[in-house]
């Protein structure tokens, strides 16, 4: 057998993770990157308790060890711990709730059928550029009111600030030079909103205040807003983007699970859970350790940067009976595919009322789609298609 090399920036671990994930879970749960010298947990226990163990597991310098940060200059309330983060992600909780996403549904629906109403059974698309790219950034474009023709733009900068190189732990220059467009762009929509200021969520973060033990009430800097905008604007499609993709190949490759679906739509819920273990789109988060951590027999110093697994936890078979298979009906119990605790993703119920609504339509409207070619580009943290050939039937 090989020796057991893990890399998150190896394009054929990327394409084929799990095979890796499975050795690192039995034979090194606790494994040292030789050339950079973080860690790396792969077990759903270990990971579930570090998401949950923020002030050990601290997310200050940020989630990816490739393009650390501080206290959230980069990358908002991802990389902040309490009491700041709280602070900041209360601006907009109340709008991500269950109950908010559910005033949202025929809101999501026009989205879904305007893209859907285009294709035709009996054609050959591609699923990414037909829908699964467009539903999720129509959806935060509306939120944040991006005017709808630079919407594509966005997500292809985004889309380029997450590609890395083979074997290249650096960001290279086309992602630092995305990252800047992206930058530019929505400063330009912050500034107009900070004018003629709407009902969106630009708008609201621009205008929102918040209670700082120091200070009192206080607004969020110019930095701050950008940051928090910036993210908005890929964390609400980047991920949606693959859970759509990444489930609609799963259900193809699991045609019972798929008949399963079609004759009870109640089902779609724990399909679209089961499509988040099964496939999870991030695959990986990091923190920095506070204080040395102990892990079966190996220790881990403060300050060394911990790659926590989530792609593997939810594959992880001392937490999942059969994990390597895609089953609708599993037990409901505690899943790491959103992260857990404090960070628990902000749009999560989002992104499943989105998928939930894209998987109810392809059941009625092309009930025997199939897939063919899919192709995946390598990226940072997040796994998912760039296309997927789908024949729709």
């Amino acid at each position: 057998m090989p020796d057991l090399v893990y890399s998150p920036f190896s394009k054929a671990v990327f394409d084929d993770p799990y095979p890796v994930y499975r050795r690192l879970r039995d034979e090194a749960p606790v494994y040292r990157d030789p050339e950079h010298g973080w860690w790396v947990l792969s077990r759903f226990q270990d990971v579930s308790e570090a998401l949950r163990d923020w002030q050990t597991f601290s997310s200050r310098k940020g989630p990816a060890p490739e393009n650390p940060d501080e206290d959230g200059r980069k990358y908002s309330i991802i990389s902040m711990d309490p009491p700041k983060h709280d602070r900041v992600r209360a601006v907009l909780k109340r709008f991500f709730t269950p109950k908010a996403v559910a005033a949202m549904d025929a809101a999501l629906r026009t989205v879904v059928d305007a893209h859907l109403d285009k294709l035709q059974t009996g054609t050959t698309i591609d699923a990414m550029e037909a829908f699964a790219f467009s539903v999720p950034t129509d959806v935060i474009g509306d939120l944040l009111d991006v005017p709808a023709a630079d919407r594509e733009q966005l997500r292809v900068w985004w889309e380029a600030f997450l590609t890395r190189h083979e074997g290249e732990v650096a960001m290279p220059a086309s992602a630092i030079e995305a990252n800047r467009s992206i930058s530019e762009y929505v400063g330009r929509l912050i500034e107009q909103r900070r004018g003629v200021p709407g009902d969106d969520l630009i708008s609201i973060v621009v205008n929102a205040t918040f209670n700082d033990p120091e200070h009192g009430d206080i607004q969020l800097s110019p930095r701050e807003v950008l940051m928090f905008c910036n993210l908005l604007s890929a964390a609400g499609s980047e991920t949606t983007q693959k859970l759509i993709s990444n489930g609609l190949v799963a259900l193809h490759e699991h045609p019972d699970q798929w008949e399963h679906l079609k004759a009870d739509h109640s089902v779609i819920p724990a399909a679209v859970n089961e499509a988040l273990r099964y496939d999870t789109p991030s695959h990986w988060v990091a923190r920095t350790l506070t204080e040395p951590v102990e892990r079966h027999g190996v220790r881990m110093e403060a300050g060394d940067w911990v790659l926590l697994l989530l792609g593997s936890a939810n594959r992880d078979e001392r937490r999942y009976e059969d994990p390597d298979r895609f089953v609708i009906d599993r037990p409901n119990g505690v899943d790491v595919y959103f992260g857990w605790g404090i960070h628990v993703c902000l749009g999560q119920w989002l992104a499943r009322r989105e998928a939930q609504i894209v998987f109810e339509q392809i059941a009625k409207r092309f009930p025997d789609y199939s897939i063919g070619a899919k192709e995946r580009v390598l990226t940072a943290t997040v796994r998912g298609y760039t296309s997927v050939e789908m024949t729709l039937a």
